[in-house]
């Protein structure tokens, strides 16, 4: 009677380190053979094919930062990895960056081996694996490997790089012939990332303002107010997207009581410190208009009207008299 033999994950906490990491690399690949072609699919790890990649150890934010040419030049991604193989790392001749630009607009350039190492060329990391400790990709290199300037990068652009992993067998792993596992969060396979152009963007806060003009004649009611003053938040939406917590500035405080409506359909995006108003509907629909705002010192002054027949002004300060880091657009 043939035996077949199959991993017993229940005991894989009771093996030895080596074992450990033999078993779940023959797992995470989804790559298997049987013991006898006429019985498959059975699993072995004799017959498994066994492959590598890389582990990701730690890592920076990503992100290019296009404001001007001082902070690209300064922009970088650094992390580190393991390599993981049946040999701890050993078995790897070659790691290779592949590199990608992708314009906004969807022109895109191309270039292979953009940065490379060798065997010798890797440590022994904090696990006992082979290793790359502080990998520096930075944004001139990368200009320069793609025959870019500053001049060419804009917001919305991206770096694309995908990572190979060259065994001494000659067989090369990637994201596409790795496994789920392997590419997901449990194993922290590194093959592929993506570094996007951009400015960061944090306006988050709380802000004093000056509500004025207020104007209720086209309802069939008016206010005993024209002004008000208190402060507003500054609420982020994500991706530079924002919204003020009142964006009536005092007047549906005066005349409603407040609370009467949602304004986070009201909002404004910042893109490397250019404003602009990008959503216009509250939560009764009614449309909302800002012409006539302007930002100059430390003043944002925002005029509204709405299709309820509302309208009012209002003097947002910056925090502590010094100038809003943002023009309007």
């Amino acid at each position: 009677m043939e035996v077949l033999t199959f991993i017993n994950l229940s005991k894989l906490k009771n093996m030895k380190t080596k074992n450990i990491f033999l078993a779940l690399i023959a797992i995470a690949f989804g790559l298997f053979s049987c013991a006898d072609e006429s019985k498959k699919p059975i699993l072995t790890y004799e017959d498994a094919i066994k492959g590598g990649y890389a582990k990701l150890i730690e890592q920076s934010d990503k992100l290019i930062n296009v404001l001007n040419e001082t902070t690209i030049n300064a922009s970088k991604y650094t992390y580190s990895v393991e390599f993981v193989d049946t040999e701890n790392g050993k078995l790897v001749t070659e790691y290779r960056l592949d590199l990608t630009y992708v314009a906004a607009g969807g022109a895109s350039k191309s270039v292979t081996g953009f940065k490379t190492w060798s065997q010798d060329q890797l440590t022994d990391g904090p696990n006992g694996l082979r290793a790359l400790i502080g990998i520096e990709i930075t944004a001139p290199d990368m200009m320069a490997a793609l025959g870019l300037t500053a001049n060419d990068l804009g917001p919305g652009d991206q770096f694309r790089v995908e990572g190979f992993v060259q065994l001494s067998d000659g067989n090369v792993y990637g994201f596409a012939n790795s496994s789920a596992a392997v590419n997901g969060s449990a194993f922290q396979g590194h093959f592929n990332y993506t570094l996007p152009a951009a400015c960061p963007s944090d306006l988050t806060g709380s802000y004093a303002y000056e509500g004025y003009e207020y104007d209720f004649s086209a309802i069939p009611w008016s206010c005993s107010t024209d002004s008000g003053a208190g402060s507003v938040d500054i609420v982020a939406m994500g991706g530079g997207t924002y919204y003020f917590t009142d964006w009536s500035f005092g007047a549906y405080v005066a005349c409603w009581g407040g609370g009467v409506v949602d304004f986070d359909g009201l909002n404004f995006t910042d893109v490397c410190t250019e404003v602009s108003y990008t959503g216009f509907t509250d939560s009764f629909g009614d449309k909302w208009d800002f012409a006539g705002s302007s930002i100059a010192g430390n003043v944002w002054d925002i005029h509204w009207i709405n299709t309820y027949g509302e309208a009012g002004k209002g003097r947002v300060l910056y925090t502590g008299g010094a100038d809003w880091p943002i023009t309007l657009k």
